[in-house]
């Protein structure tokens, strides 16, 4: 990895009321099937109460990675898994906003 590259990265933080997957670093193309991945290997280990993604440490979301956002929102939905974002001013909220897509997100 060059020192222009953030390194992607997905870790899972158990609650008493939720699992919150963390997500770091850029989400685009690449890295889109190794979200979509964690959110089908959580939900395989039984349906936790509640799924929060975390987002707020991304420093870059492309339209790919807004596509994962969604699946895995469609994913916890079919799975009846209450889902939402944490997300934090920043690369996120500008392109849920520019996409027109905010409110079809829960947050926390």
């Amino acid at each position: 990895m060059s020192d222009d590259e953030v390194a992607f990265g997905v870790h899972t933080e158990e609650r008493t009321d939720h699992v919150r997957l963390v997500v770091t670093g850029e989400l685009d193309l690449y890295r889109e099937p190794e979200l979509r991945s964690a959110v089908e290997a959580l939900l395989a280990q039984g349906p936790p109460q509640r799924l929060v993604l975390d987002v707020g440490e991304l420093q870059f979301l492309d339209s790919a990675g807004l596509r994962g956002l969604l699946a895995c929102r469609d994913r916890a939905r079919s799975a009846a898994v209450p889902f939402s974002l944490a997300v934090a001013p920043g690369p996120v909220t500008r392109l849920l906003d520019l996409a027109g897509v905010r409110s079809w997100f829960t947050y926390e």
